[in-house]
């Protein structure tokens, strides 16, 4: 059994009316909607994000659920002309080690270094990262994968990002994952005061690598 040649990865817009740039937005994400819906996020055992390398503390739940966008993609929202229905609902990543030809919505990411750091993982118990920084061909914006399976990564990897398959949009509203707390609302909704969010302090988000195929 192989890796998949073709994976991909949706990123839902975390509500937060004071962070109105790309830069400082934050997005929970998954492959599918059981890792998107309310209750996986919940559970470690059940989620992407206990790939991560810290154990959140108390306070920091939230930022824990969501990840603010690496440059990477951030340029290729702007190529795509996709940044505001970004802000507005999210966006779709699709990821392919098949060379696409002459697409242009395709960005070519080359791998650029491999690194391990070590952590706690499930249960308290310490175990190895592996990340893999990737840097687009032409543009130099680097993103970083997390490899799912022990087989080694592409060396080179096609992504390009879409709006939100129909069918994530209609799962994510009726799980209230785009309407969280939506009777609270704040003037800054209406106005710019000036309060916009200027740094964000969620982590990077960090994207899959293909995993084997017929399994996820």
């Amino acid at each position: 059994m192989g890796c998949n040649k073709d994976w991909s990865l949706s990123c839902v817009r975390h509500y937060s009316p004071s962070a109105k740039k790309i830069e400082v937005a934050t997005f929970y994400f998954g492959r599918d909607m059981d890792e998107l819906a309310p209750g996986w996020r919940s559970s470690v055992a059940g989620r992407m994000i206990s790939l991560s390398k810290e154990e959140p503390t108390i306070e920091e739940d939230q930022l824990a659920d969501t990840r603010k966008l690496p440059s990477g993609l951030i340029s290729m929202l702007d190529a795509a002309n996709l940044t505001d229905a970004a802000l507005e609902t999210g966006f779709h990543v699709e990821m392919t080690s098949r060379n696409p030809g002459n697409d242009p919505s395709w960005t070519r990411l080359v791998m650029l270094a491999e690194g391990t750091s070590r952590g706690k993982g499930m249960f308290g118990r310490s175990r190895d990262y592996v990340q893999v920084c990737y840097v687009g061909s032409e543009t130099g914006d680097t993103m970083e994968f997390v490899p799912l399976s022990p087989d080694p990564m592409p060396k080179v990897v096609w992504a390009r990002v879409v709006e939100l398959p129909s069918e994530i949009v209609a799962g994510v509203v009726s799980q209230g994952i785009l309407c969280q707390n939506s009777e609270q609302m704040i003037l800054d909704e209406f106005w710019d005061l000036g309060f916009e969010d200027q740094i964000c302090r969620a982590r990077e988000l960090v994207l899959p690598g293909p995993d084997w195929d017929g399994c996820c």
